[in-house]
């Protein structure tokens, strides 16, 4: 019903992006492997996806297939949110909450690689929960999620680092992840031979890309880090912390001044989740796999200070789930 009416008033996103990954996915077919291997190496894992319905000149027909990859990661998370709360009829809440979560399906009406990775980081996360972090599913399912977007990484790895440390005391387990997981930002910030375009958003001290900000004449860094530096050059600490600080929080809002009065009021109403999740986590603090949804919600949160938020909010959609089940466990009987 809800993807009805979404299809009823926006359709089918196929254009800007969508474009790219399907002209991709054409040039595969056609033994062309330069653009894969180059610029959507970072996607590869969507492009993948949508080949055999670009083979039978029928892209469109993937909307149908995120449909039921949806409804497959809903059921996953309700089964996660079960064992975790404890309780099957929280598992149905958190499943319903995601099927009719407009912020989240949304992106099932696009050819854009949110839907597909959002649903694949639930099913990798419910799965490495109740295996172990080498099961052959849990490793292509991985696979995709750090082939799907660039920041897939911050999704797989504190699993990875999670259960690998499974077997160790709690102290040392939560340290381990907790470094590990800087070590994993660390890196990311000193990645080489980002492309300047994407960088001077964060050079000119942006909130959301594309929006305000100062002049970043003179900025000819190739990381992000080189990037902070500049910034930092050019405003006091107490203005980089607010700038820093305004990123975070755009990261988590769910409206914004250009969407409309009907589109703000429905994603409002999923600012209940965090002060549900806060008491969840409360609640929940002795779970270390509560813990591990914190540690990607903070990463995430993090590398979005030290970079800039998106126009559309987009950035925010993979991690709503781990919002449901942490609201989910505020309901939950200890």
């Amino acid at each position: 019903m809800l993807l009805g009416a979404l299809f009823f008033h926006q359709g089918i996103h196929a254009d800007k992006e969508a474009l790219k990954y399907i002209g991709c996915a054409e040039a595969v077919l056609q033994g062309d492997l330069t653009d894969l291997t180059g610029n959507y190496l970072k996607y590869a894992g969507y492009v993948a996806f949508l080949l055999p319905f670009v083979a039978i000149g029928e892209p469109l027909l993937a909307v149908l297939a995120q449909v039921v990859l949806g409804i497959i990661a809903a059921r996953a998370l309700g089964r996660l949110t079960s064992r975790i709360a404890g309780s099957a009829s929280l598992g149905h809440l958190s499943m319903a909450l995601f099927l009719l979560c407009p912020l989240i399906q949304t992106w099932t009406l696009a050819l854009y690689t949110e839907h597909f990775f959002l649903c694949l980081s639930v099913l990798f996360l419910e799965q490495i929960e109740r295996t172990t972090w080498n099961h052959p599913n849990t490793v292509v399912m991985g696979l995709f999620v750090l082939t799907t977007r660039p920041v897939g990484v911050l999704f797989v790895v504190p699993a990875l680092l999670w259960k690998w440390s499974a077997s160790r005391p709690t102290v040392i387990r939560n340290s381990f992840l907790v470094i590990g997981t800087a070590m994993l930002l660390a890196g990311a910030l000193s990645i080489p031979r980002i492309a300047r375009p994407q960088l001077e958003p964060i050079a000119s001290g942006q909130v959301v890309a594309g929006v305000g900000g100062t002049d970043a004449t003179g900025f000819d860094g190739r990381t992000i880090l080189d990037a902070q530096r500049f910034l930092l050059g050019r405003t006091s600490l107490g203005e980089w912390s607010m700038i820093t600080l305004q990123r975070m929080a755009s990261l988590f809002t769910l409206t914004r001044p250009y969407f409309s009065t009907g589109h703000n009021a429905v994603n409002g109403l999923f600012y209940a989740l965090y002060p549900l999740a806060l008491v969840g986590l409360w609640r929940s603090r002795h779970d270390d796999r509560i813990h591990l949804l914190i540690v990607v919600l903070l990463l995430n949160a993090f590398l979005a200070g030290l970079t800039h938020d998106e126009w559309s909010g987009r950035f925010i959609v993979p991690l709503i789930p781990h919002l449901i089940v942490l609201a989910c466990s505020a309901f939950a009987r200890r």
